[in-house]
């Protein structure tokens, strides 16, 4: 007889053997069989030593009575004794459980009195769930035996049909909470759509209905073809491997397939890079296309079990009725009349989706079944006959998303357009991307089917250019081929316009809309990034934005997909600053765009608001004085009423009141404004970001501008963790006082950087993404503009602050943007003298010195 040392012993190192050679298995059903004979051993050794077991049985249950063990799959295990419980059964339960966690593994372990196993299951669904899932290990053969006939007389006959639609129901509920789930970033393998828990439905709905395990039996009564069997069959051993791996990777019961764990499975499964897709995209686009297939066939057997159920149980006739153009509403899908619709009419390849939509109803799986075998009468003459058919279809909102999706779903979209083939499933490994590129698309759609409804007040303008938008075809048909070109080489909106010329070509698209569609796709990022990196009360910046629009049209298509295209990444992408900046490039680029002359509307602004500065001064003759001095830029950039703010204290600063802070709420923006008012000095706004980065606030914009007694007024936007509240009196004398001590010097910031910097979970870094650094002197006839791509850590603008205060540059604005991972900073750079920086040495030496800072970590 073992000691639970000894079995511990011959546990670990079975289990390190098996892990050690687990790339030897052909298949990962192998490899849960040799966990679960490993299991097997453990429980009967354990048994064993233990003592008598007359009158008890040891069951194994769920996943590991399926034989279906991962490496950390607990080990769930019924003790079934006979009579009532006696000082022998409780000894032997005792020893046995002590063993089991002396041993190290995670049991799950019921006990039940046999009498007991029929009301534990019929009260509790999770119960009745693990008592059907059973085998045999040790113990008393008739107890077990008893147990059997409890199970299949009384439990999985008695309320089978409620049972069978309680499962169904869960998995609908789980489709509920994780409804895309399959394309997320970061999918869940088992409680997902398409993870392990809709092949476990399958089994169950055999097991019950059919009283087998074997799935096999789904072909039998026609529930799947052999195809869809095969192909579950092929996508289950696949998933199982995955999370074999995913168990190994965090060295614990874990199913959430983290970024980082996506890397370390892809690599162990053998998965190899191309020169323009990770190694770990390859992967998971094969990942993302098998759980889209498994959760389409479980959702198959289910509508096909339903009816099923329906004829067993209520021997109902299912409501039917004859619909136009050769289609029948069958309950609540759409069928046909027969089978040769499509080929008698191939329109119908595309009307059947709308006319499905316009009635509200589902797609039958025979239906479906039927688009995939037609899709082959789509071809270059269909195109040419039918693509402005096609346009009308995908640009019907508010059904354009679903759709789309549906199209895609049945291979039509595939067959019309061929490239967005590339698309489906398309992994985008990095965290600002939430979805597939394909699921990002539809959503994208769905966001502009919300314009149709009734919408907040803030997001007005997206509606109004969408209801003036006469050509809604091609914005739709933009928005589909947006992301086309990822995944073919490094520049996608480029690649992607190329591809879409073609594609337009083959809709028999006019050359004047092509080169809409295209020009749209090729800058589908501009407006985000003039936006959120460009000063928008520039003439230069408005003038350089609208040379790449041809008409209002142009503006409004770029204006909604920008919008569809932010919103549809997910997460916090698009917030309330990013939808302000948004609607104020569009509003200022559509006066520019009406022939409204941009200098004589600034001139008019700047001269109006130094009427109202006079009006409004006249008690104050000071303050009036003071605007005088004033640059018209800033005028032109601020509102009478914060221009009074900002020179009430300027005039406040003396001698024996060298620092003033102010703090607003600026709850339209969830922004907090911080204004800082002294007297100018090098690396001043070096020193307020290093303060406000070292409690934690994040930056989102900045701006410079210094007086002619040299007085200077930093105003700066940060992310307000105190949105709709007001700012509690502590944090704000906090940060006031931080503000105040660090630009004195009296508080050495570097060092509270670095201690706010080690007590922060640093995001790892997935990918190695190159820094970059991009002038720009095009976009302003004053400035020149720099970009920073980098990898975001505490302390970085801190950092590259520093860079140009060495160097003598001089900062006069700057925009801030972060993208989970990654920042976009945008510097309004001149020299000592106020100029532009164009000599070509000194603008190499800046990129050198900016990369060596930004590749460091020290602060």
């Amino acid at each position: 007889m073992c000691d639970s040392q000894t079995i511990k012993k011959f546990y670990k190192e079975t289990w390190e053997k098996i892990k050690k050679n687990r790339f030897s298995y052909s298949t990962s059903w192998q490899l849960s069989q040799r966990l679960t004979e490993l299991a097997d051993e453990i429980v009967i050794k354990t048994c064993q030593a233990a003592g008598e077991t007359d009158g008890i049985a040891v069951l194994a249950l769920g996943g590991f009575a399926r034989e279906q063990m991962a490496p950390f799959s607990d080990i769930d295990i019924l003790i079934l004794h006979k009579g009532r419980m006696n000082k022998n059964y409780e000894r032997f339960i005792s020893e046995f459980t002590t063993f089991m966690w002396d041993i190290g593994v995670n049991p799950g372990i019921q006990v039940k009195e046999i009498k007991e196993v029929t009301k534990a299951a019929l009260e509790d669904e999770v119960v009745r769930t693990s008592f059907i899932d059973n085998r045999f290990l040790f113990g008393t053969r008739k107890v077990y035996d008893a147990f059997l006939k409890i199970i299949n007389e009384k439990v999985m006959e008695k309320g089978k049909y409620e049972f069978l639609l309680m499962k169904i129901d869960g998995v609908r509920t789980r489709n509920s909470k994780f409804r895309d789930s399959i394309f997320r970033l970061q999918p869940n393998i088992k409680e997902g759509n398409g993870g392990m828990r809709d092949i476990n439905t399958i089994y169950w709905i055999c097991k019950i209905l059919y009283k087998t395990k074997s799935l096999h039996e789904t072909v039998k009564h026609n529930i799947l073809t052999p195809s869809e069997y095969q192909k579950l069959i092929e996508n289950a051993e696949f998933m199982f491997r995955v999370r074999n791996e995913l168990h190994y990777y965090h060295n614990r019961k874990y199913d959430v397939m983290s970024l980082e764990a996506q890397m370390e499975i892809a690599k162990n499964l053998g998965y190899t890079a191309t020169s323009s897709i990770q190694s770990v995209e390859i992967f998971m686009r094969d990942y993302y296309i098998m759980a889209k297939t498994t959760a389409e066939i479980t959702q198959k057997v289910i509508n096909r079990t339903l009816a099923e159920l329906s004829q067993r149980r209520f021997q109902k006739k299912v409501f039917s009725l004859k619909l136009s153009d050769g289609f029948v509403q069958y309950a609540n899908t759409i069928t046909v009349e027969s089978k040769n619709i499509f080929d008698e009419n191939p329109r119908k390849l595309i009307s059947v989706f709308t006319y499905a939509a316009s009635k509200g109803l589902k797609l039958a799986d025979s239906t479906i079944d039927l688009i995939k075998e037609k899709t082959y009468l789509i071809d270059a003459e269909f195109n040419q006959q039918y693509g402005m058919l096609f346009l009308k279809a995908i640009s019907a909102f508010p059904d354009s998303s679903r759709i789309s999706s549906n199209m895609a779903k049945c291979g039509v979209l595939q067959a019309i357009i061929p490239e967005f083939e590339y698309i489906i499933c398309r992994a985008q490994f990095d965290y600002y991307h939430h979805y597939t590129v394909d699921e990002h698309t539809y959503l994208a759609l769905s966001y502009l089917d919300k314009l149709t409804g009734s919408l907040p007040p803030h997001l007005e303008r997206y509606q109004m250019a969408f209801n003036r938008l006469k050509r809604k075809d091609l914005l739709a048909l933009t928005v589909l081929l947006h992301d086309i070109g990822k995944g073919q080489g490094k520049n996608h909106s480029i690649v992607g316009a190329q591809m879409a010329r073609s594609i337009c070509k083959f809709l028999g698209m006019g050359l004047e809309d092509t080169n809409t569609v295209c020009s749209m796709v090729e800058h589908h990022l501009l407006m985000s990034h003039i936006a959120q990196r460009r000063d928008l009360h520039s003439i230069d910046v408005i003038k350089h934005f609208v040379s790449y629009l041809n008409n209002q049209q142009d503006l409004d298509i770029l204006f909604l997909l920008t919008y569809a295209d932010m919103n549809a990444v997910g997460g916090a992408a698009f917030n309330e600053w990013k939808n302000s900046l948004l609607k104020e490039l569009h509003e200022k680029a559509e006066q520019a765009l009406n022939n409204e002359d941009l200098v004589q509307e600034y001139n008019a602004v700047v001269e109006l608001r130094r009427e109202k500065l006079e009006e409004r001064c006249k008690l104050t003759p000071e303050i009036f004085e003071a605007s005088k001095m004033l640059e018209d830029e800033f005028i032109y950039a601020n509102k009478v009423g914060q221009i009074l703010s900002y020179l009430s204290m300027a005039l406040k600063i003396n001698d024996n009141n060298r620092i003033l802070v102010e703090l607003d709420s600026r709850d339209e923006l969830d922004t907090m404004q911080v204004i800082v008012c002294t007297y100018d000095h090098v690396g001043l706004l070096r020193k307020i970001c290093g303060a406000l980065a070292s409690l934690g606030y994040n930056i989102k914009w900045a701006q410079i501008y210094t007086m002619h007694n040299d007085i200077t007024i930093d105003n700066i936007l940060v992310d307000n963790p105190f949105a709709g509240s007001k700012i509690p009196e502590s944090k704000k004398e906090l940060l006031i006082n931080r503000i105040i001590a660090t630009i004195n010097g009296e508080t050495d910031i570097e060092k509270m950087l670095e201690k706010s910097s080690s007590s922060i979970l640093v995001q790892p870094k997935l990918v190695s993404k190159k820094e970059k650094i991009i002038f720009d002197n095009q976009v302003s006839s004053q400035y020149t503009v720099i970009d920073i791509y980098a990898q975001d850590r505490l302390g970085l603008l801190y950092s590259i602050l520093g860079v140009f205060n060495r160097m003598g540059l001089n900062v006069d604005k700057a925009k801030i943007s972060t993208d989970v991972d990654r920042v976009v900073d945008s510097f309004y750079i001149t020299d000592t003298d106020g100029k532009k920086l164009t000599d070509t040495a000194l603008l190499d030496n800046i990129k050198k010195e900016l990369l060596r800072e930004i590749e460091s970590r020290n602060i």
